[in-house]
């Protein structure tokens, strides 16, 4: 009877393959042969952590669009952003709704909105300073907040049980197998967002910080359950993915010591003072601007996928092969500047949506690129930095589990 029953099993497997390589509606477009039989070898390598760097190859080699799954494409051109995430229109674009596998409610059922060591402590301060009305004590005690410590992990589990939930018949025995401590991570992180939110809340709405506005709206009180998830964001997103791209670029800079050269000399010429780098001017500065530009470009802070789902009746996601990036794999600020060498001319920077795009877009864009450029001028303009040998791979070592898994790389910094 049990050989029967994996006879059977095994021919359904088959079968299913069968179609999903040749018969489902999405055979047509281009894909690698095990991506399209089966779910299992993306699962795995979202597991290893090679997803971002998997489905980046299966472009280089496929082209812009490319089935990763049996049931899902992969987008790499500028007209996919709007196709998908922008504004919806009346031909069947835009707006695409998530994918409910991949976007977690809180326990209450409510939706989300969703290092240089001590970058870390900066960011996350400043996020709770601007969101809060109180800071972590990251730069006063050198420390992190014991939940900030483990915000990675908390962020891996989700990663593994939203791949989870793509396999239905299994995923309550494989919840069952997560280990405990990534479940504790789980439940810290909406307990610490949680005591943020309504500490915040008892300081009353007069103090005009990120959550006051949200706090106008819940006269009632009756919205507590999503303050506190819309919280968790506001620390992640404010703390986390800032110190990503500011490490980020500061290594690519360590890198390319011509442009770190070329940085520092635009800063010091053009700030004399430091109490001329304010965001008014920062804001204008060509150099700096483009340089954040290629770090984004190069070292996203959320590099993993944002699914979306097609409605009912489908939808119409459009775009022609072209390179997106001359010379993509290097760090050249100058492709982002007037008068670019010709060489750039034809690269698709339409492409580079770090923030996304569309209604479901990041509310923080603008207060991001003013934290960028403020803290990347200062450090530029008050100290040196020199990579050691021991973290040149710094980046390529990384593995991808919803943000990059950063280690500490090692840099020797002294005063100007």
């Amino acid at each position: 009877m049990i050989e029967t029953s994996q006879s059977v099993f095994v021919l359904y497997l088959t079968l299913k393959a069968i179609y999903n390589i040749w018969f489902h509606p999405l055979s047509k477009f281009p894909e690698p042969r095990l991506q399209a039989a089966s779910r299992l070898p993306y699962t795995i390598s979202v597991f290893r952590g090679n997803a971002t760097s998997d489905t980046k190859k299966w472009h280089d080699k496929y082209g812009h669009v490319v089935r990763i799954t049996p049931d899902t494409l992969s987008y790499s051109c500028s007209q996919a952003w709007m196709d998908i995430f922008g504004m919806r229109q009346s031909d069947k674009r835009g707006n695409l709704p998530k994918d409910p596998r991949f976007y977690f409610k809180t326990p209450e059922g409510v939706d989300t909105i969703s290092t240089l060591c001590w970058l870390n402590f900066l960011t996350t301060d400043i996020i709770g300073e601007s969101s809060f009305g109180r800071r972590f004590g990251g730069l006063t005690d050198g420390r992190l907040h014991p939940w900030l410590k483990t915000v990675f992990w908390t962020l891996m589990s989700f990663t593994f049980m939203r791949e989870l939930n793509t396999w239905p018949a299994i995923k309550c025995a494989v919840f069952a197998s997560i280990p405990q401590k990534m479940v504790e991570y789980r439940k810290a992180a909406m307990s610490f967002s949680a005591e943020a939110a309504k500490g915040r809340m008892e300081m009353g709405t007069n103090r005009p910080v990120f959550m006051s506005y949200i706090l106008k709206h819940n006269d009632d009180g009756g919205r507590c359950a999503e303050i506190e998830a819309a919280a968790i964001t506001f620390i992640v997103a404010g703390s986390e993915t800032m110190a990503t791209i500011l490490s980020g670029t500061m290594y690519l800079l360590c890198m390319n010591p011509s442009v770190m050269q070329s940085l520092t000399c635009e800063i010091l010429t053009h700030f004399p003072k430091e109490s001329d780098l304010v965001l008014v001017k920062l804001q204008q500065h060509e150099c700096l601007n483009a340089l954040l530009q290629e770090g984004l470009r190069l070292y996203p802070p959320a590099p993993d996928n944002l699914f979306r789902e097609t409605p009912a009746g489908g939808s119409i996601v459009t775009g022609k092969w072209t390179q997106n990036f001359h010379r993509p794999t290097k760090f050249i600020p100058e492709r982002w500047m007037k008068g670019a060498p010709l060489e750039f001319e034809r690269d698709g920077k339409k492409t580079l949506k770090p923030f996304s795009v569309g209604p479901r877009g990041c509310l923080g864009k603008s207060f991001a690129w003013a934290e960028m450029r403020i803290i990347l001028a200062n450090m530029v303009w008050h100290l040196d930095f020199e990579l050691q040998p021991d973290s040149r791979d710094w980046i390529s070592k990384q593995r991808v589990f919803f943000l990059w898994e950063k280690w500490d790389p090692n840099v020797r910094i002294s005063s100007r």
